[in-house]
């Protein structure tokens, strides 16, 4: 892409030696060196940019020398006059139309190569086909270096064996033919022969490179018109191999998908071939040099993509019907373009003569009034096309706009149905999950509130038989007054045991549940693991805490109630330990879209068949714990958009994992 254009070797040197004489002979009409006025099979040349030139080996060395886009001179000699020079502006090569064409190309080989080592890495016909579309993907590339190096040239005639990496792949699809032996025999043979060519034109090549003779090249290029040759009879081979194929099959899918990849070959190679090799083959005289170069790549274009929709769309569309509408449609545009081109010039000079308007006002108001006219026109043309000659089809493509508009209409009333059991369903699993909180919070509620229940009743009933002892005047004795003084203490201490359970339990539920906030605050993870190793200190002053964080990034979360959860799960942590003097490692690092935390201790770890009930409120195996700081820390994680996760085994310790999301400003 970054090479200049000049127009002297463009894929192979542009000139012909004519009577011992270097005479420009391009094979491809548009060129800077015909731009700048170079005249095609007449113009001797002297010099390229001060080196003489006697042999075309001359011209392709000052070429590789030219690597800026500055004018230089081409000394030449035209019909026996004096030397005359002509300077040679280059071209970058993207600046030229026929280099879309080569670059789509490349782009399209590229995808099938990718497509088919991912998608089929153990077909062998698909590895024949990938094999064929990388080399022809490097020759591609490395054509405009052809003659300028033994290492450029090898890598060509790699790229030209892919005519036969396509007779191969032939040989395997859509099953393989004959036996394994025969098949191995003839690739075999045929990759020998292929590599034998390639050291006789290698061979001359440096032999044309280190001499300059041209009849080493005379004799390179003999041999490339045998190889033209080769892809021809590879091409047949190619052909003849998928339509045995296609008549062999009984199956309809292997039938769909020769058509595809055979009118992918047939639409590219015969334009290809007439376009690009024919005269490269015919060589003389220099009026059949002419070649169209990248633009038949447009026609090469047709191989690769129609093979990747035979292996992986021939389902889909139906190739005898793409045919027909491609011709249809095709002559369709060409109706549509004359009519065009027709109404143009007359319609201008109407606007010329009528309203003054200079030219290129006047074109581009006709221009626009024939597109705005014949959009409309093209839609109708449509229309009729396909009501007149594909009625069925034409007819099935209402039928099935109408299906798919009543299917939507059936898709809608099953995702509001959807939702409403999805609904209901989170109401019930709710419904359930607070049933259990609610049943748990009795129970611990319970017992106490029965014994301050029953202490009162028994204190109710001695104060009363105390008033009526002292209203019948009936003094008691001491003995009876101090045992009734103790009964009612009694009484009282299991009725303020009882109320400060529950005061106790209380304040824990609130604190496990931590405080609430309505508006989720963006803070950073250092924020957080700071709090809540300051609260950590308060109430476990020689904990040994490690902590480790590699974020700067916020979140969004529910701050107070996020250090709450980190608070207990560090609590949980130190607690785990046998001792003070063991470490929790605290980490904070960045992962993906999250911030990913982790809290590790070395404590008594969780047996196997805990660990699936540690979020289960209610649940604990520790003596003096309501069993829901790790349910709460759950429901606090999963508030502010995160997750949690314990990995823990017996007598090893148990790790911790909070992930929560980043905010994204």
């Amino acid at each position: 892409m970054l090479k200049p254009n000049t127009g002297l070797v463009i894929n192979f040197p542009e000139v012909a030696i004519v009577e011992g004489k270097v005479i420009f002979a391009p094979k491809t009409p548009f060129s800077p060196a015909v731009t700048a006025g170079l005249k095609p099979n007449i113009d001797q040349l002297i010099s390229i940019k001060g080196r003489p030139v006697r042999s075309i080996r001359d011209v392709v060395v000052a070429d590789s020398h030219i690597w800026n886009f500055e004018p230089f001179p081409v000394e030449i000699s035209r019909d026996g006059n004096p030397v005359q020079t002509i300077y040679i502006t280059p071209a970058m090569t993207p600046s030229r139309l026929d280099w879309v064409f080569a670059l789509i190309f490349c782009i399209v080989l590229g995808f099938t190569v990718f497509y088919l080592t991912i998608n089929l890495p153990e077909d062998t016909a698909s590895n024949f086909i990938a094999l064929a579309a990388l080399f022809y993907l490097v020759f591609t590339c490395v054509k405009p270096f052809y003659y300028e190096s033994f290492f450029s040239n090898l890598l060509i005639h790699l790229g030209k064996l892919t005519s036969w990496l396509m007779a191969f792949f032939g040989f395997y699809f859509p099953s393989p033919k004959g036996k394994r032996f025969t098949r191995l025999s003839i690739i075999g043979f045929i990759s020998a022969v292929y590599l034998i060519f390639i050291a006789f034109r290698l061979y001359y090549f440096h032999q044309w490179s280190s001499s300059g003779q041209d009849l080493w090249l005379v004799h390179y290029r003999f041999l490339g018109k045998l190889n033209n040759i080769s892809d021809g009879i590879a091409f047949l081979t190619y052909s003849f191999l998928l339509i045995s194929s296609y008549v062999r099959t009984s199956y309809i899918k292997e039938k769909r998908q020769i058509e595809w990849i055979l009118a992918g070959f047939l639409i590219a190679i015969p334009p290809y071939f007439f376009l690009d090799q024919l005269p490269i083959i015919l060589g003389e005289p220099l009026g059949f040099r002419i070649s169209m170069g990248n633009f038949a790549n447009l026609f090469l274009l047709f191989v690769p993509l129609f093979f990747i929709i035979g292996l992986i769309k021939h389902k889909v569309f139906n190739i005898k019907f793409f045919a027909s509408r491609y011709l249809v449609y095709t002559f369709l545009a060409l109706i549509i373009l004359s009519f065009f081109t027709v109404l143009y010039e007359p319609v201008q000079e109407l606007f010329i003569r009528n309203y003054g308007l200079p030219v290129r006002i006047a074109g581009f108001l006709v221009t626009t009034m024939l597109f705005i006219l014949l959009i409309p026109l093209r839609s109708l043309c449509i229309t009729l096309v396909e009501r007149l000659f594909y009625r069925s089809h034409y007819k099935k493509s209402l039928q099935y706009s109408a299906s798919l508009e009543k299917r939507n209409m059936e898709l809608l009333l099953i995702i509001d149905e959807l939702n409403r059991q999805n609904l209901r369903s989170f109401q019930t699993d709710k419904m359930k999950e607070l049933r259990g909180i609610i049943t748990g919070i009795a129970h611990r509620v319970n017992n106490p509130a029965n014994f301050i229940s029953s202490s009162l009743s028994s204190l109710d009933k001695k104060i009363k038989s105390l008033f009526k002892s002292i209203k019948d005047s009936d003094i008691p004795e001491h003995d009876r007054l101090s045992k009734l003084k103790d009964e009612i203490n009694c009484f009282i201490n299991i009725a303020q045991e009882g109320g400060l359970v529950i005061k106790d339990f209380v304040r824990n539920l609130v604190s496990l549940v931590g405080s609430r906030s309505n508006i989720p605050v963006s803070v950073s993870t250092s924020h957080l693991l700071k709090n809540a190793e300051i609260e950590i200190r308060q109430k476990f002053p020689q904990a040994q805490l490690r902590m480790i964080i590699n974020s700067s990034i916020k979140i969004t979360c529910y701050p107070g109630e996020l250090i709450q959860a980190l608070h207990y799960l560090l609590v949980n942590a130190l607690e785990a330990s046998s001792n003070m003097d063991d470490e929790v490692f605290i980490t904070a690092e960045d992962m993906n879209n999250c911030i990913k935390i982790e809290i590790e201790d070395h404590g008594l770890g969780i047996e196997d068949i805990n660990v699936k009930k540690v979020f289960d409120p209610f649940f604990t195996t520790k003596a003096g714990h309501e069993g829901l700081g790790l349910y709460f820390c759950r429901s606090i994680v999963e508030r502010s958009s995160g997750s949690i996760e314990i990995d823990s085994k017996a007598g090893i310790g148990t790790k911790v994992t909070l992930l929560l999301a980043v905010t994204h400003d």
